[in-house]
């Protein structure tokens, strides 16, 4: 990415979204504490409803952490001068890619050829 500016706005960006996952992790996790606290006392319907907001919980929390490695991989690229170039063909990825997904790793041209090849 050749703009300084715009990489200090993505690389704020990144932060900001971090910071923001970290926090619902840790509510998530606050709130799995008070389920299991719940479930002691509640009755089958209460632990029913406990476990099966537990399990959704659960799979939310799968996808930000698999969102916060990415955020993580985005900035070390930054720091190492790496970042905005495509993983897959080395081109530079397109800078509304960039500002619309900041931890994209493929330029569309590739991410495309990836989902056809996926079907």
């Amino acid at each position: 990415m050749e703009n300084h500016r715009d990489l200090e706005k993505i690389k704020k960006m990144l932060l900001e979204e971090k910071h923001r996952i970290l926090n619902k992790l840790q509510r998530n996790k606050e709130e799995e504490k008070n389920n299991r606290d719940r479930q002691a006392v509640g009755d089958d319907v209460d632990q029913a409803v406990a476990l099966e907001e537990e399990n959704l919980r659960s799979a939310l929390s799968a996808m930000e952490v698999q969102r916060l490695r990415a955020i993580e991989s985005a900035l070390q690229r930054i720091e190492e001068g790496t970042y905005g170039y495509c993983e897959e063909c080395g081109e530079p990825i397109e800078e509304g890619r960039l500002m619309a997904k900041p931890f994209a790793v493929l330029c569309v041209r590739c991410k495309e050829e990836k989902e056809r090849k996926r079907f």
